[in-house]
């Protein structure tokens, strides 16, 4: 995959700590029986996606799902019917959404081969990161193109993973996305009601918090030459939500190769580590803690010494629908070690 991140290349994406969004009857009022919602069921749709215009004569019936994240929306957005394929890092979705995979199409491999998506004869294939539409990944777009398959790609990669990033991503850009993709299915109701229950728990989950002194620092994967979290990605949207600052906000890709001497230069207030527990060695929040602790030229950073380690599952460092748990996450885990009250 484009992405730096070697242990995304091996579909490494975590499970647990996060809240189920309440969502489960979003945009049932509405709907006729094939879950589009009244009015929408024979419309042209369109979107303009990565400089592209995605155009169907109707909403979206058959898609296929490609990473975590794009296959989450959809089932939150309750479209789990239209997937007639879906690659998968990790079925370790969101709690709430396990019971969607039963009987659902699930390749074999989280890029599975071009001929294996055409083979389920999607409407649209949707996916998140931009290495999907490579010749490494799926295919290129223009393939897709020629069968008379339309593609969206989550707006947050347009410009891909080792691209400069002049402007950081933001939670209206997510917004922006998941009506994008209820426009697309003809559900635009549903994706009203999420963005407002996204908004709504963004706004209060940081409440009381005074963060603005507090540096974290975001590590993805690999102990040797790690990747932290640059200026521009979900970890950004995350860090600002809470008022806090990131340790490498100078930096302009998403997730640059650093120097360990590098973070002893900056020597964080808190470290924030993707449990990646398909990962490559080490890449377990555990792994990591250990090296921490272990390694002579970061056991006395500040963070280390005071065992100030918040854990995310590493796909909540992706852009999507997550990232309002990971501020609800990073947020509480700020209060539990004490470092919301602006004093540390």
């Amino acid at each position: 995959m484009s992405s730096p991140r070697p242990a995304r290349r091996l579909s490494a994406l975590a499970a647990g700590l996060l809240v189920l969004l309440p969502l489960a009857a979003c945009g049932s009022s509405s709907s006729g029986g094939d879950g589009v919602d009244r009015g929408s069921a024979d419309r042209a749709v369109s979107v303009t996606n990565c400089g592209r215009t995605v155009a169907l004569d109707r909403p979206v019936r058959r898609a296929v799902s490609v990473n975590q994240p794009a296959t989450e929306l959809l089932l939150t957005l309750g479209l789990r019917d239209r997937i007639v394929g879906a690659g998968l890092g990790d079925t370790n979705v969101l709690p709430g959404l396990k019971k969607d995979l039963d009987g659902l199409n699930l390749f074999s491999e989280e890029f599975p081969s071009f001929e294996s998506v055409v083979a389920t004869e999607p409407d649209l294939v949707y996916a998140t990161f931009d290495y999907t539409f490579t010749d490494e990944g799926i295919a290129d777009r223009s393939r897709f193109a020629e069968l008379g398959i339309d593609v969206y790609q989550s707006p947050s990669e347009c410009t891909g993973q080792e691209a400069v990033h002049t402007k950081a991503l933001t939670l209206d850009d997510q917004y922006a996305e998941i009506r994008d993709v209820a426009t697309l299915f003809g559900v635009d109701k549903r994706g009203d009601e999420l963005v407002a229950d996204l908004k709504r728990r963004a706004a209060t989950a940081a409440d009381g918090l005074d963060a603005g002194d507090v540096s974290t620092a975001w590590w993805y994967s690999s102990t040797k030459t790690p990747y932290f979290a640059g200026c521009c990605g979900a970890p950004g949207i995350m860090t600002r939500a809470v008022g806090a600052e990131n340790a490498f906000d100078d930096l302009d890709q998403l997730w640059p190769e650093v120097s360990w001497e590098s973070v002893v230069d900056r020597d964080p207030d808190v470290f924030v580590l993707a449990d990646l527990t398909r990962g490559s060695e080490g890449d377990t929040a555990a792994a990591k803690i250990a090296f921490l602790e272990s390694n002579p030229a970061t056991k006395n950073l500040t963070a280390v010494k005071k065992k100030r380690y918040i854990i995310l599952p590493g796909t909540t460092m992706d852009p999507s629908i997550r990232n309002v748990d990971g501020i609800e996450q990073v947020a509480e885990g700020l209060r539990e070690l004490g470092l919301g009250s602006g004093v540390h």
